[in-house]
């Protein structure tokens, strides 16, 4: 564990020392956390998402509003660099795994994410209204474990995109001209 901090410590330090992946970690975690905190209290608000979200914020709620956008938004950022450094090197082997890691905790909250498999898997229109009620109640039933595990995949998204940046030599930045 203490590897794993450390190699993380070391790689956004590198990834920081360049001022745009600063600003581009900043205002994503901004946009996320903004996001966040009108979407995650969706469950008490009858689905309105809006200011009236932040009269049902909770401490739970805060907190995993401000963890979340702190992972992704660091996630997304080291993406960023890695894909770029990839480029700079004409190297095929992009992160896709750390991309789609990190993408995928924000596909699965707040989308239309059930009714769309349904409909791939050929449910007709009455299905899926039937079963999507039932499968969003089980979700807001168990809303902290599925939070829990978007953390956990954000970590293992960190996890791998650090990795892929740590276990490559860094490039420098080139300067604009």
């Amino acid at each position: 564990m203490r590897n794993f901090s450390m190699n993380i410590a070391i790689t956004v330090g590198q990834v920081f020392r360049a001022p745009r992946y600063r600003l581009l970690a900043m205002g994503l975690f901004a946009l996320v956390l903004t996001v966040n905190l009108f979407t995650l209290p969706a469950t008490y608000t009858g689905g309105v998402i809006g200011l009236i979200s932040l009269r049902y914020l909770t401490v739970e709620l805060g907190f995993f509003a401000v963890t979340l956008a702190v992972l992704f938004s660091l996630v997304l950022t080291l993406d960023v660099y890695a894909f770029r450094a990839a480029i700079r090197q004409r190297d095929k082997g992009l992160g896709l795994g750390a991309l789609l890691a990190g993408f995928l905790p924000a596909g699965v909250c707040c989308t239309p994410l059930v009714p769309t498999l349904l409909a791939i898997m050929g449910a007709s229109t009455p299905q899926i209204f039937g079963l999507t009620g039932r499968v969003q109640g089980f979700v807001a039933t168990y809303e902290s474990l599925f939070l829990a595990f978007a953390v956990v995949l954000l970590l293992f998204a960190l996890r791998l995109v650090t990795r892929l940046i740590s276990g490559s030599c860094p490039v420098p930045e080139r300067s604009p001209r």
